[in-house]
């Protein structure tokens, strides 16, 4: 089965485990108690409304008892696949710290960790936010 639409090597050139320290101090971050930062409509929401510009409506926010925050968002132009996907990347970038992970779960849902691991820069405690980006 192909990778992508030209491809016609079927396999890639080497595994993921160059990266596989990093992801996994972002893994062993999360899984410690309290480590998700409180307030993220103080913290997180100012920065999404401003990332908003005229592209995006923000139409809905709310904090989950896991610690997800789900931020829904309309797209006001027509765009679709891909640049939706980038788009609201480019939009989670407007609350990334050291540590920055996305994924699109399914259409229109993205799934983001984001935080300050043990000895990253600007020298703030570890902590992350859990986001939950909704694009209607």
């Amino acid at each position: 089965m192909r990778r992508w639409d030209i491809d016609e090597r079927h396999t890639g050139i080497a595994d993921g485990s160059a990266m596989e320290p990093q992801v996994q101090k972002l893994l062993d971050h999360m899984t410690r108690e309290g480590w998700v930062a409180e307030e993220p409509e103080a913290h997180l929401l100012p920065h999404l409304r401003r990332a908003c510009g005229s592209e995006w409506l923000l139409t809905g926010e709310r904090l989950l008892d896991d610690g997800v925050y789900e931020v829904t968002v309309s797209l006001a132009g027509d765009r679709e696949g891909i640049h939706v996907h980038r788009d609201a990347i480019r939009l989670l970038s407007a609350i990334a710290e050291p540590a920055f992970f996305v994924r699109q779960s399914e259409p229109g849902v993205f799934e983001c960790v984001t935080g300050v691991l043990d000895g990253d820069p600007p020298g703030f405690k570890s902590h992350g936010h859990l986001v939950r980006l909704i694009v209607k």
